[in-house]
């Protein structure tokens, strides 16, 4: 079996406990217009232009971006590491892009590394159809559960469809029982108001889920690669948020009774 990654970043930090190794799968159902992957949103195999710098000359050629993977590739990849996660206790991540577009390959992935005793992360945002959803869980040990708004008035013109699938699947990793935190990217002009976490937390309250939180606050990392790819950058000159912002933000989910990461 394979599937289409774009990249594998070793001795990641923050994808999950210890150190760890990121999988990243190509194609994404949304288009948030902060995405710092946006080489990760269609599918297949694309082209992005690089510019190559040697002194004062400058060449620009095509890139291709995206690859395809087996299972046993990715698992030969993960065990080059062995040693780190045993001593961080870390482990694989499968992030994206969005991972849940991929499930037949994601779950043959995740059990492939369960067998060789592997600790096992998934990164998404649930906008996907992933009907084998109960094997994926069946496998993985952590969900990072990325959840951007509440209000799908502001999901559909800021990341597109899927605000139903978003919910639904959550919903169905939380009633499994798995371990999970919840990812809130704070971006400016989109969900930065006290009634934005107000909405997230209600919707958490009726989870059964682990009440642990991680905020991300907004970054322009990946502005250069809209450039690279004949793409414009929906945020314009958007600021990430302050300290004090994001210390507000923090507060309200603490007050309700929120581990924050």
């Amino acid at each position: 079996m394979q599937g289409i990654i774009f990249d594998i970043k070793r001795y990641a930090i923050h994808d999950g406990p210890g150190i760890r190794t990121t999988f990243f799968f190509k194609g994404c159902g949304l288009h948030c217009h902060w995405c710092h992957n946006p080489e990760s949103q269609l599918p297949g195999k694309i082209l992005a232009r690089k510019i190559l710098r040697v002194g004062q000359l400058e060449h620009a050629e095509e890139q291709e971006i995206g690859r395809a993977v087996t299972v046993g590739e990715i698992v030969a990849a993960a065990e080059r590491d062995l040693l780190c996660y045993e001593e961080s206790g870390g482990g694989v991540t499968f992030s994206g892009g969005e991972p849940l577009l991929q499930p037949a390959f994601l779950a043959s992935c995740l059990e492939a590394c369960k067998g060789r005793h592997l600790h096992t992360c998934v990164d998404t945002a649930g906008a996907a159809r992933a009907g084998n959803l109960d094997e994926i869980c069946r496998w993985t040990d952590l969900f990072l559960y990325d959840v951007k708004t509440m209000n799908p008035r502001k999901f559909k013109h800021f990341a597109g469809d899927g605000f139903h699938l978003v919910r639904e699947n959550l919903e169905r990793v939380a009633r499994a029982g798995k371990e999970m935190i919840i990812r809130v990217p704070v971006i400016p002009g989109f969900n930065m108001e006290r009634e934005d976490a107000r909405e997230i937390i209600a919707f958490l309250d009726g989870l059964p889920a682990p009440r642990r939180v991680q905020l991300l606050p907004y970054h322009r990392h990946g502005v250069d690669k809209y450039a690279r790819l004949g793409r414009e950058y929906k945020m314009g000159d958007a600021a990430a948020p302050g300290a004090g912002e994001i210390m507000a933000i923090t507060r309200q989910f603490q007050e309700a009774g929120y581990e924050t990461l």
